[in-house]
């Protein structure tokens, strides 16, 4: 994992930032411990922080010079001996120098080629413009701001915003999707109106002319470009199979040493952990689930299949806690206090380590702190899968996808035994297309949402936005494309950094994804099984428990009971968390008497989601606007200058 970061601008700019140069390198710290370099040029600055995964070959200089051109890089290659045989680099070179002699070999679009995880920024200093790149599915992350006079761009958000002269408005968009719950997504928009990701599969060229910074945006590559048809269902079987198990065998093959590997006890993570264990590699296996030491069994435990998964493997899993607890000796702790800033502890994670609202799940940075402890600094993942791999298909979406004879086949034994067979079927189709229609296509808002918290004229401005469904059900390729794999890939790079582990994430292999959102769409939803192709590319190493499993469940919390908050406490939290919330950075959106008349409120069963969605909504707006303050606040300790 390395963290890069640079500017590139008009050189009265390049004088203002210099200050702020230190924050944005601060912000990078954590992605990267192996080596540091930084770049001053005529018109940019470039720094990386870089970490070593293999010892099978060399370590490069962090800032990277060929042919009078400069680059910063992070990345981990999958396919090194077909990239060494089309550059006929040395075999002794990084990751970082591979890719770079495949871009100057063949272009950007060369990246095409390129299986692995990476971003990257180059610096052509006699062109004077800046390319920045990314991976096909957007594993690594890389934001970037760009004015009239200048560009500059992070692995880490923070850096960002950490700058002079960075406008942190925050984006409408996003806060409209917080605000109403709505699906909406994005490969490229933030929750800031003028930071934005590096599109994967895509890369940007920056130049600075006459009337200011320009930039080109082009992609290298396109998910699902074209269709893919087998001859039989066993060879779409065979090479989902084969693809599944070579993506994880190429990322094994990348990195020296133990790792580790996340088992839920799902289809997703169990068959990378049998994967894992089946092709000789030592692993240590964790569960989010707390130990069953601490909360009993629960009807449809998942962890009953980790116990199937390890019975049958003769591996042992170890367990989380009943909560995620960060202490003075936790590695985000120390982390955080390296760039100069002091944790409060009794503020909760999110606000005393300046996490941006996209986090989702600290479970991730207990993941990765277990791992780091015991000398394993790289994490495999179960994510993805069901975005496209492992997708839970559904008869509308057979129907959608013009798969029509399919469809007939999934219904027709619904209506075994009835009179008039073939009319009552017709019936049944016309009822389940229009009622599946209506649910899977219309606006999706989810429950956690608060309408009634909103200013009246931002209603009316959000009144006119399009309000997306969410395709995750029924169109694979167009919720990836549309950002569905991005929900948790920014939290695992923040989280992984500040906790000491990088995460592997074999499903997002992109000859994966795209053969998965390619074949046809029965392959999931076949013999009345979901995800079925997946299912029978493994049952052969599946315990019958896992093969069988119907929903992606955490049964064991449903033993665990906390106490309630008494009421004096609950509302006092409410309270608090309102005076939190700059009226200022907020009065264009927010209705300050409905919010104080909602912290004053008692609490009620009838209202309990309808609170629980302001809350959160809430939340999410404190943790922005925490992100905004505190991120300038960075600087370098006293003990190390």
């Amino acid at each position: 994992m390395s963290g890069i970061y640079g500017y590139f601008g008009t050189e009265a700019k390049q004088t203002a930032l210099r200050t702020d140069g230190e924050k944005l390198r601060l912000w990078n710290k954590a992605y990267g411990t192996d080596n540091e370099e930084t770049f001053i040029g005529t018109g940019a600055f470039l720094g990386c922080f870089s970490e070593r995964f293999s010892n099978a070959f060399g370590m490069s200089s962090p800032v990277l010079k060929k042919d009078g051109n400069y680059a910063v890089i992070d990345a981990v290659l999958y396919n090194r001996e077909e990239l060494l045989e089309k550059t006929g680099v040395s075999e002794a070179c990084s990751d970082e120098e591979l890719l770079l002699s495949c871009i100057d070999k063949y272009g950007i679009e060369g990246l095409k080629e390129v299986n692995g995880d990476f971003c990257g920024a180059i610096y052509e200093e006699a062109e004077q413009k800046v390319t920045l790149f990314r991976d096909h599915l957007g594993v690594r992350p890389l934001f970037y701001y760009m004015d009239n006079e200048f560009v500059v761009f992070s692995t880490d958000m923070r850096g960002l915003l950490a700058m002079q002269g960075v406008d942190d408005a925050v984006d409408e968009k996003w806060l409209w999707s917080k605000l109403f719950g709505t699906g909406y997504m994005s490969t490229e928009t933030t929750e800031f109106a003028h930071i934005f990701c590096v599109k994967p599969a895509s890369y940007m060229t920056f130049s600075l002319k006459e009337t200011g910074m320009t930039s080109e945006k082009k992609e290298y590559w396109r998910l699902g470009s074209k269709k893919i048809r087998l001859s039989s269902e066993q060879a779409y079987i065979n090479r989902l199979k084969e693809l599944i198990t070579d993506a994880v065998k190429r990322r094994l093959d990348a990195v020296s040493g133990s790792v580790g590997a996340e088992l839920s006890g799902g289809l997703d993570s169990g068959v990378i952990s049998i994967l894992i264990h089946r092709l000789g590699r030592d692993c240590t296996y964790f569960s989010w689930s707390a130990s069953p030491e601490d909360i009993p069994y629960a009807e449809n435990d998942e962890r009953k299949r980790i116990d199937d998964i390890c019975k049958q493997e003769g591996i042992t899993c170890n367990y989380g806690g009943k909560s995620v607890v960060f202490s003075e000796d936790s590695i985000p702790t120390e982390k955080v206090r390296q760039i100069g800033l002091d944790p409060v502890l009794n503020e909760g994670p999110y606000r005393m380590y300046v996490l941006p609202p996209y986090v989702n799940s600290l479970t991730i940075s207990e993941t990765s702190q277990f791992m780091n402890r015991r000398g394993i600094n790289v994490v495999f993942t179960g994510h993805g899968g069901d975005e496209g791999v492992s997708h839970r298909g559904n008869p509308y979406e057979l129907f959608y996808h013009k798969e029509y004879g399919a469809y007939w086949n999934f219904m027709w034994p619904k209506t075994k035994g009835w009179r008039i067979r073939p009319y009552q079927t017709l019936k049944l189709c016309y009822k389940n297309l229009s009622e599946s229609k209506k649910q899977l296509r219309g606006a999706y808002e989810n429950v956690f949402l608060a309408k009634n918290i909103i200013k009246k004229e931002f209603c009316e401005k959000c009144a006119v936005m399009e309000r997306p469904s969410l395709k995750f059900a029924y169109d694979s390729k167009a919720y990836i494309l549309e950002g569905g794999s991005r929900n948790r890939l920014d939290v695992m790079a923040l989280l992984g950094a500040y906790s000491g582990a990088r995460y592997m994430v074999p499903y997002l292999d992109y000859r994966l994804v795209d053969f998965a959102v390619s074949i046809p769409r029965h392959m999931f939803l076949k013999h009345k099984k979901n995800r079925y192709i997946f299912r029978e590319a493994f049952k052969d190493i599946m315990p019958e428990s896992l093969y069988t499993v119907t929903a992606k469940e955490s049964g064991s919390w449903a033993n665990y009971h906390k106490e309630q908050q008494s009421e004096e406490e609950y509302k006092k939290q409410k309270g608090w968390y309102v005076s939190l919330l700059d009226r200022k950075y907020w009065d264009a959106y927010l209705d300050w008497n409905a919010l104080e008349n909602w912290a004053a409120q008692e609490r009620s069963e009838e209202n309990v989601m309808k609170d629980k969605g302001t809350f959160r909504c809430i939340s999410m707006c404190v943790l922005l606007q925490n992100v905004v303050t505190r991120s300038k606040e960075v600087h370098e300790p006293q003990d190390n200058i």
